[in-house]
């Protein structure tokens, strides 16, 4: 019996192992898709996607692991949380690699519009973007509810950052329109990115605690 137990909760901690290297990923991938953007590294951007080969089926693995566990161990109390929140981290994951992978594809098509402004900006937006996808594997590494609620909390400084790069870029006159809507398209992404790393925050603070408050991504009051 105690074999089993054991090798029940190997399993488990191999799962939040394989969930948070997909998170690492994610962070990785967007770091690497923001310097070639910045760069306008069309070779970089293309080997953002080729370092994301292996992400690409884990997710679907990761499932089906998740299933087996519920299906067989039926797991309870904080077990159950940390294996339904490792289903849902993996799914989230998987989306911010998917927006590197679509970032990767847009290297060098909005620089006709790319003023000083936007590029500074742009840089500050994936770096904060980056960090708060680090921040969340650290959290997940060691279940830590306030680590996971500070990423939410800090999230908010990125959406601002995300609307002042629209604010400047509905400010330009005289340029590409295609240009323009690109930018105005990665900004997007990056927006995505923040909501999916804070989605990740929310699943964390479920898993450690069973607080289902911040599944929705709300801020954390001060």
């Amino acid at each position: 019996m105690d074999e089993l137990r054991r090798d029940y909760h190997d399993r488990i901690a191999d799962l939040r192992i394989r969930t948070g290297r997909l998170v690492v990923a994610a962070a990785d991938a967007t770091e690497h898709v923001t310097g070639a953007l910045l760069s306008r590294d069309v070779n970089a951007g293309r080997a953002v996607v080729a370092e994301l080969d292996w992400a690409v089926k884990e997710p679907a693995a990761v499932e089906d692991e998740v299933l087996d566990l519920l299906a067989l161990q039926a797991p309870i109390a904080r077990d159950l949380r940390v294996v339904l929140a490792s289903l849902f981290i993996t799914q989230a994951a998987a989306l911010c690699i998917g927006l590197a992978r679509n970032l990767a594809g847009r290297v060098g098509s909005g620089e006709g519009v790319m003023t000083p402004a936007l590029r500074e900006l742009s840089a500050e937006i994936g770096a904060q973007t980056v960090e708060l996808l680090r921040r969340d594997s650290g959290a997940w590494n060691v279940l830590d509810e306030g680590q996971a609620r500070d990423v939410i909390q800090a999230s908010q400084s990125s959406r601002l950052l995300q609307r002042r790069f629209l604010a400047q870029l509905l400010l330009l006159e005289n340029v590409p329109v295609e240009a323009a809507v690109d930018l105005g398209m990665a900004a997007r992404a990056y927006e995505r990115l923040t909501d999916h790393a804070v989605e990740i925050a929310g699943r964390i603070v479920f898993a450690a605690t069973g607080d289902t408050s911040q599944l929705n991504g709300a801020p954390v009051p001060d």
